[in-house]
């Protein structure tokens, strides 16, 4: 159950920003404290594609067998820590303002629940059938 959440509530993440970076990206950046600007607004909105299909292969996989939700998960907790890391040194850099922050510790929590879901799963050793 824990695992479905996850993953409904990752692709409703992902579906919401991507959507916000193809349509306001500079709305998007000025949250951050980043100034919009041709290139900005262009860059956020090709990045905006892949998380809408993000979204929807999430959607997906939530209602997978157990297996595919656990590397589902895996990977959804390595996106989002990483990707916390990189809003971090961000901040650290004074690249991003203080509002970047509770997203930050946000996704390393969601991270964090992610992976533990993922072993929780469990699943069939490496070349075993699934059970």
């Amino acid at each position: 159950m824990l695992a479905k959440g996850l993953l409904t509530l990752s692709s409703a993440v992902f579906a919401a920003a991507g959507l916000a970076y193809l349509a306001v990206p500079g709305l998007a950046l000025d949250v951050v404290g980043i100034p919009s600007s041709p290139a900005s607004d262009f860059l956020l909105r090709t990045e905006g594609v892949p998380l809408l299909l993000g979204a929807a292969m999430t959607w997906i996989v939530r209602d997978s067998g157990r297996r595919e939700q656990r590397v589902a998960l895996a990977a959804l907790s390595s996106y989002y820590v990483l990707s916390s890391v990189i809003d971090l040194a961000a901040f650290a850099q004074g690249v991003v303002s203080v509002v970047s922050l509770p997203s930050a510790v946000a996704r390393i929590a969601i991270g964090t629940m992610c992976a533990a879901a993922a072993i929780s799963a469990g699943g069939s050793p490496a070349g075993a059938p699934p059970s």
